[in-house]
């Protein structure tokens, strides 16, 4: 039927596109015709995915039918088209993959030749002939500031203030010192920068003060001469090098303050030049640089850090006050100040927000329009959205498409959510947003990758680590305003009010309020069929969910129910074929059709804490692309099927029970990729058919002994087990034996072990030598109740221990230790906890 020919043409058509996206990104944002038009490519790059996903899943049919006859020709499609979708920029909404074959791809073809015709329209520039974003100049900043108009940073002033003079003064360390502060957009670092500059004691301290905007491009003749001309000395030179060396000269044995505000680049071989000129200012000599990148605090090689934080809401509202309520009668001011305290609380403790939030008030002149202004989203304020957002958007812009894609989905959250940082990797995946890397990564590595880049731009705020990753993390409230405005036409929300934000045409639903009624899911704004992304948020109750549901999401790549109360889940979800990340944790059902093992693309499957779930499907094998099966707390689940052991893709595995005197572990023989395991060990059983020690890619694991009371005198399985040799966590819980497993102080352990937590060890009356854990640096020991000193094993050498901890030690003795007094006990720990009753006081050492 030609769809050789009609792949080329597609092929070809999406080359000339992908020239001007960049121009119609750019445009998009203030010319709707041309928003309007990406909206429609980005309609056919999704009908593109799907059809392809299709023909794959077709394809996967026919080979399991015995009938593979397309399956040679698919590779040939799926590269031709693939090898351009990955490279379209954000605005084309790249997600995974489908097939209904020539005539559906005929029609793709069609779309595509009038969509370029209309293009004609916007005469766009193709890639290379514009300046990056020349419609958001960055605003060139001065040392020049009025201090009645700062609120809120005082302590950080006193905080940075104490680093440059100390760091300056006579007795200061050696060496041009550079100072970093690092903070979102809008958050006050050149407002810092220019209190810093204007104190009095930093003009009397220092014998040259410059003040330098960097923004971006970084030009290095512009900023050179710049650098010349603020220190008094002509520029006239054409070329960079003489530029360098006078600067070289000038600063040379002076002792200075150099301000680069506004730092953007991360290219280390632009700084260089600049850094090797000002090393040999005089001792004490310092640069500070404003940046909202912690990756350009270290190329820059910072020596100290200031990470700049949120302005209260009482300075916020001192903020916007100055300006909304300049020349308003004192009767309206007392009647709007209750509502605008309320949306200085809006700002989040964003100061550029608050100046604009009075800004817009300022022409306001009645109790209703603030009123009105106060029941809006900031993102749904178009006065707002021009002045605040312009500046996040630089940010947004310096990113990759990728990087934009994945920002961006972060808008289907609530406000103020705590976001899990696997899960969100798991979710941008399952939307086709993370690329392979060239090395041949896994899409988790790469994805934690976007992750820590986006969080080094400050997009993320309230990062917590889980070992050495971050783990958990929030998005300020004005940066998720921005995602919602990004993802205008995308996203939509409903709560249990029916209020509701987004278009008329979504992608992504989320639904977050407790007790939605059925009816809101008849809502006429959103197209079941076409949505990506279904998320059920209840924060107090649960959403109910309609059975006809799963018969409604023909395109989803994702569908979330924690928490929903579904007792059954209908055989219908075997139609979903798109989906890859399917969350059904929480929730009471008995057991699972088997039908949910259609889902040929399911990569997640996670079912945790559903109490009651008694089995999983016998077909569990089908599920060949399955990387994470999320069953932690499923206590009724009593066994696993034997087809478990052909998901050979399996990374996490959080619940896996052994039962004794079974060929259970022989099911994980050839799950190498696993990097999660958590074991409950049911009886004495041998680990030996696991082969655990092949499995180089296991971070953490849990083992937990069930019944330890049987088999306390008999060889422990754990003891004799050959363990993963690259474990960064371990916990074991309820081990029955008297002494912890000899493999723990190995030398493998010794170098990788960062976490290790003994629960429950009720019959362990001492520990090992874990101060050879070199690495360790948590460490929890919990219920131990026979154990009544830690012994010299534990810890090793006492000379190296910190001197505050002897009193607790007085029993071991210098001779007493065989090891070398230039070893060093625990070098890395900065956590544990003894709960143990009979050496709690330990805890004071």
């Amino acid at each position: 039927m030609g769809v050789e020919e009609e792949v080329t043409n597609i092929s070809s058509k999406l080359a000339t596109i992908e020239k001007v996206l960049h121009d119609a990104e750019r445009r998009r944002l203030k010319d709707r015709s041309v928003g309007i038009w990406l909206e429609k490519l980005e309609d056919i790059t999704y009908e593109m995915d799907d059809v392809l996903d299709e023909w794959n899943f077709k394809i996967h049919r026919a080979k399991n039918e015995g009938t593979s006859q397309n399956a040679r020709m698919q590779p040939t499609l799926q590269n031709k088209v693939r090898s351009f979708i990955p490279s379209l920029c954000s605005c084309l909404k790249q997600v995974p993959v489908r097939s209904d074959i020539a005539q559906k791809i005929k029609k793709i073809n069609e779309q595509l030749e009038l969509t370029l015709k209309e293009a004609d329209q916007f005469k766009f520039i193709t890639s290379g002939g514009i300046p990056d974003s020349q419609d958001f100049q960055r605003i060139m900043t001065t040392s020049i500031i009025d201090e009645l108009e700062v609120y809120g940073r005082a302590a950080d002033m006193e905080k940075v203030l104490d680093q440059i003079l100390s760091k300056s003064s006579s007795q200061g360390r050696d060496g041009v010192q550079i100072i970093s502060v690092v903070g979102a957009g809008g958050s006050g670092k050149t407002t810092l920068a220019q209190l810093l500059f204007n104190n009095d004691n930093v003009k009397n301290h220092f014998e040259l003060r410059n003040w330098i905007c960097i923004s971006d491009p970084f030009d290095q003749k512009r900023v050179a001469k710049a650098i010349l001309e603020n220190a008094g000395k002509s520029s006239h030179e054409a070329e960079l090098d003489p530029l360098i060396r006078r600067i070289k000269e000038t600063f040379s044995g002076k002792r200075f303050l150099l301000v680069l505000d506004d730092v953007w680049t991360e290219d280390d071989s632009k700084w260089k030049p600049f850094k090797d000129s000002l090393k040999d200012g005089a001792p004490g000599s310092v640069i500070l640089v404003t940046t909202r990148s912690h990756r350009v605090a270290t190329v820059v090689g910072s020596t100290d850090t200031h990470d700049l934080g949120m302005i209260s809401h009482s300075d916020c509202w001192l903020i916007m006050q100055k300006i909304a309520l300049a020349r308003k009668s004192g009767d309206l001011c007392k009647k709007v100040e209750r509502i605008g305290q309320k949306i200085a609380e809006k700002c989040k403790g964003l100061p550029l927000a608050a100046k604009t939030m009075g800004s817009l008030l300022r022409f306001k002149d009645t109790v209703q329009q603030w009123q009105n202004v106060l029941d809006s989203e900031i993102w749904q304020l178009e006065e707002a959205a021009v002045e605040l957002f312009p500046h996040l958007y630089l940010s947004y812009n310096e990113l990759s498409p990728e990087l934009k894609r994945c920002f961006s989905y972060c808008a289907v959250w609530p406000k103020d959510c705590v976001i899990n940082v696997e899960d969100l990797i798991r979710l941008w995946i399952a939307q086709g947003y993370v690329r392979p890397g060239r090395r041949g990564e896994r899409l988790e590595l790469v994805g934690r990758e976007y992750f820590n880049n986006l969080a080094m731009r400050s997009f993320f705020q309230n990062l917590g680590k889980y070992g050495h990753e971050y783990g958990e993390c929030k998005m300020h409230d004005i940066v998720h305003d921005f995602a919602q405005f990004l993802t205008k036409n995308e996203c939509h929300t409903l709560d249990g009010i029916g209020r509701n934000s987004s278009s008329e045409r979504p992608r992504h639903l989320t639904i977050w309020e407790e007790g939605t009624e059925e009816e809101m899911f008849s809502s006429p704004v959103v197209d079941f069929g076409r949505l990506r992304s279904f998320f059920a948020f209840g924060r107090i109750g649960r959403v109910i969910v309609p059975q006809n549901l799963f018969c409604s999401l023909k395109c989803a790549r994702t569908l979330a129910l924690s928490g929903c109360g579904l007792a059954e889940i209908p055989t219908e979800i075997g139609r979903l074929i798109h989906l890859r990340h399917l969350d059904l944790s929480d929730n009471p059902f008995i057991t699972m059709p088997e039908a949910i093992c259609d889902l040929y693309y399911l990569e997640t499957l996670d079912i945790g804490f559903c109490g009651k779930l008694s089995c999983l499907p016998e077909r569990i094998e089908d599920l060949v692309h399955l990387r994470h099966l999320i069953n932690d707390a499923t206590d009724e689940l009593r066994q696993i099927p034997q087809g478990l052991g052909k998901l050979t893709s399996l990374c996490s595995l959080t619940r896996f029970i052994v039962r004794c005197n079974s060929d259970d572990l022989a099911i994980l023989k050839d799950l190498n990729q696993l990097e999660i395991l958590h074991v409950v060990i049911e009886g004495e059983v041998d680990f030996g058919s696991a082969e655990l020690g092949k499995k180089v890619n296991v971070r953490d694991m849990y083992l937990l002994s069930r019944f330890e009371a049987h088999f306390i005198e008999t060889p422990c399985c754990i003891e004799t087990m050959e363990p993963p040799p690259n474990l960064e966590e371990l916990e074991l819980a309820g081990y029955p034996r008297a002494q912890l497993p000899s493999w723990l102080v190995t030398k493998s352990h010794a170098d990788n072990l960062t976490k290790l937590v003994i629960a429950r060890a009720r019959n362990v009356s001492s520990l090992p030598a874990l101060w050879k854990l070199s690495s360790l640096e948590v460490l929890v020991l919990t219920e131990a109740e026979k154990m009544e000193c830690l012994g010299k094993e534990f810890f090793g050498v006492t000379k190296a221990l910190h001197e505050n901890s002897r009193d607790a030690l007085d029993t071991l003795s210098d001779s007493e230790s065989s090891f070398s007094a230039e070893a060093v006990a625990f070098p890395n720990l900065r956590s544990y906890i003894f709960a143990a009753s009979k050496i709690g006081q330990i805890g004071k050492t």
